[in-house]
């Protein structure tokens, strides 16, 4: 028998080689196996496996078998594999994505030493005369343990705890031994108590339909749109449950970090030790642990990030795409550059699953499917428990600066007042500004001049924690400068309002409250998401600013206000999905307030531009006249959801090499089938970005002349070498980035 193997390398070909006799039983798809690669032992994955070898050389044989327990469920393989294609990412690269600790690395398990007392060390503790008080602490902590004790956790007795223990080992009185250290991270955060709650007759309508989809155990998309508060998680809450009953697993998603530990830690308080944690800020060991666990089948829940789309569940019967609007579902960098909802579609499709798709703001693509009856389009049109929706008010900032004669006003006069309403009451406030740090652009009042980031085409944020310029791209970090580089004034200037700025307003103006900022800056530390929203549920904060991690899937009783700094961000970057992003943002954060029926709750939003449609619509909480405007502009230009896109970014350290190699693409593509289009090659907006010139392509094909994009893939595998993909070509690497979430 004969195996096709990849490796974890940028190419797309497999390798042949034999499968010895004994070796034969053992060795299925999916399997790691150590192989023969040029002159050392590398690590593969099984894809295929035949009795005549493809391979007309000379074939080398297996060494061995890597992971006895690394036969992945089919319809995981399947979604890989398809990821591979769609893409056009080598498979290899896809597996090394997938799987945790790069392909097969293994990390050997945590030890702990524990002590137990025996029944000659109870005699003794009886009988004690009065001397060691030290031993004689310890004997009466383990008396009284229904357990052994880790020795560690003696040290709050006794400094030498170790030493101690092994004294009372040599007079038989305790007994040493080791053990193995699961490596849950469920350990660091304990799961709250599980709330009972009684459905709505809008809720339990909503779950028969997935419940009744589920049952039947076949394929089926369902869209769930809910305004904020409606309840959608105790929807697919009580969804996993019946399909947990009926033998069946359940993979959740959510597109922040800071949402993760909240959505499993209801799993868990649901369903115990079945459910399984999993995003990128677990440690080595946890994803090592965690994925073993998987493996032998411990788990039949999984809650996580993104990756977590890969986790090797059998008999995956729902799963759940929360927020599914949400771009962080895109992987940008590296490839392969999928997307999480378009590849659990995939999944949910091979495994005979329902995908539950959830969201108050719904993407234009999901929205417009949902229309077109792709999918099973539910809603809830009412907050649950009798709590009403918000009261929205807009603030013209143009206005309210002119007025004042205040041109660098941070908080309006009606939102600060707001604030002030609500820390008498003894209420909390959930603030938004979109930005990090003190202020966006440090420049020269002179001569003009702005501290741009000299490896990156854009300009460096100025940082009053650190007193520091950074960049928000490369990380690139400098001292804020006393006067300007380019002429020497003095008059440095700061402009435009991050979370540190608004910060320090708020310190000034309400010294007594308690406030707490939440953005990349103030949870890098391992757990301090989880730290920041538990003092805020807890009731020790009083203000809880941050960037957009705080503006979705929270849910505190006390919230009566939320505030947008600046409503309109990002409303004018230069891609087609700016103004659709602008208003799930302030949709989504104004849904935090008011979530009690006995605390009505208040958003206001602060704007440049209250006329814009995607300002005014959140505001009027009008999701029906957004998509149908946005629509009909996109049905114009021909973008997603009427066509489907590529983006062909090119990149190098030459700036020269990046533009001939565009032009080349360009001849390469072009005639276009009917109904493609291809714009540019251009410039990036972010022209540079870590040294490298950046010049993009941008490919359009109608779903009218191309509804499943075959023609498509087929025009890019035709004309583009793949070594183009695979490697640089003379200095330029080319990304191909299909159904791109970000055109920056």
């Amino acid at each position: 028998m004969y195996a096709q193997v990849i490796l974890p390398i940028s190419r797309y070909e497999s390798f042949t080689y034999r499968v010895p006799d004994g070796m034969e039983p053992s060795v299925q798809r999916g399997t790691f196996v150590a192989v023969p690669f040029r002159n050392r032992t590398a690590t593969g994955v099984v894809v295929s496996l035949h009795t005549r070898s493809p391979y007309s050389g000379k074939v080398r044989s297996l060494r061995g078998i890597k992971h006895e327990l690394s036969a992945l469920p089919q319809d995981l393989w399947t979604t890989l594999e398809w990821i591979s294609r769609y893409y056009f990412t080598p498979l290899g690269m896809v597996l090394k994505s997938a799987f945790p600790l790069g392909f097969a690395e293994t990390l050997s398990p945590l030890r702990e030493k524990v002590v137990r007392i025996t029944e000659p060390g109870r005699q003794a503790l009886a009988d004690w005369p009065g001397r060691a008080p030290a031993q004689r602490a310890i004997l009466e902590l383990l008396v009284t343990a229904e357990d052994s004790l880790p020795i560690a956790s003696l040290r709050e007795v006794t400094g030498q705890a170790t030493q101690v223990c092994q004294r009372l080992a040599s007079r038989g009185w305790v007994e040493i031994e080791e053990r193995e250290v699961a490596a849950d991270p469920f350990l660091l955060v304990p799961p709250p108590p599980l709330k009972q709650v009684s459905l709505t007759e809008e809720q339990r309508d909503a779950l028969e339909v997935v419940t009744r989809a589920a049952r039947t155990k076949a394929f089926a998309p369902v869209l769930l749109q809910g305004v904020t508060g409606s309840g959608k998680t105790e929807i697919y809450l009580q969804a996993a449950q019946e399909v947990l009953a009926d033998g069946g697993s359940v993979l959740v998603l959510v597109p922040e970090i800071a949402l993760t530990p909240q959505v499993a830690q209801r799993f868990r308080a649901a369903f115990g030790q079945r459910v399984a944690l999993w995003h990128s800020h677990l440690s080595r060991r946890e994803r090592a642990w965690t994925w073993q666990e998987l493996l032998k089948g411990s788990f039949s829940v999984v809650v996580g990030a993104r990756s977590a789309l890969f986790a090797p569940l059998p008999r995956l019967r729902l799963l759940i795409v929360d927020e599914e609007q949400e771009g962080s579902y895109k992987q940008e960098d590296p490839a392969p550059r999928y997307h999480a909802r378009d590849a659990a579609l995939i999944r949910g499709k091979h495994a005979g699953a329902v995908v539950l798709m959830t969201s108050a703001t719904p993407s234009v693509e999901s929205y417009f499917n949902a229309l077109m009856d792709r999918f099973t389009h539910v809603r809830l049109t009412k907050r649950f428990g009798g709590a009403v929706y918000p009261h929205v008010h807009l603030v013209d900032l143009k206005a309210e600066r002119q007025r004042r004669e205040e041109y660098r006003l941070i908080l309006s006069q009606t939102l600060e007042q707001a604030i002030r309403d609500r820390l008498e009451r003894r209420e909390q406030v959930i603030l938004l500004q979109n930005r990090r740090g003190f202020a966006p652009v440090v420049g020269c009042n002179d001569c003009g001049h702005a501290a741009n980031c000299p490896h990156c085409s854009v300009l460096m944020a100025y940082h009053k924690t650190s007193s520091r310029l950074i960049c928000h791209y490369c990380g690139t970090t400098t001292a804020a400068p006393e006067a300007c580089p380019q002429c020497g004034s003095p008059h440095i200037y700061l402009h435009g309002v991050g979370t540190e700025q608004v910060e320090e307003y708020l310190r000034e103006r309400l010294p007594t409250a308690r406030i707490r900022r939440m953005d990349t800056d103030t949870t890098r530390r391992r757990g301090a998401h989880h730290h920041i929203l538990q003092e805020f549920s807890e009731g020790k904060v009083d203000i809880l600013l941050g960037t957009q991690m705080i503006a979705k899937g929270l849910d505190f009783a006390n919230v009566t206000l939320v505030g947008v700094v600046n409503g309109d961000t990002a409303l004018f970057l230069p891609d087609f999905r700016a103004g659709e992003r602008t208003f799930q943002l302030v949709y989504q954060v104004c849904g935090r307030a008011g979530r009690r029926p006995d605390k009505p709750g208040e958003a206001i939003i602060q704007t440049n531009y209250p006329e814009d449609i995607a300002v005014k619509a959140a505001a009027r909480l009008d999701a029906h006249r957004f998509y149908n405007q946005i629509l009909a502009e996109r049905q114009t230009l021909r973008y997603p959801p009427f066509s489907r896109l590529v983006r062909l970014l090119l990149q190098g350290t030459h700036q020269d090499r990046g533009w001939a190699r565009s032009r080349e693409l360009r001849r390469r593509l072009t005639p276009l089938q009917k109904g493609m289009k291809l714009l540019g090659p251009a410039s990036a907006p972010y022209e540079r970005l870590k040294d490298h010139w950046r010049v993009h392509l941008l490919l359009k094909s109608s779903r009218e002349t191309d509804p499943s994009g075959q023609g498509l893939h087929q025009l890019l595998n035709q004309r583009i070498p793949r070594g183009w993909t695979e490697r640089s070509h003379q200095g330029v690497r080319l990304k191909v980035d299909v159904d791109p979430v970000s055109l920056l």
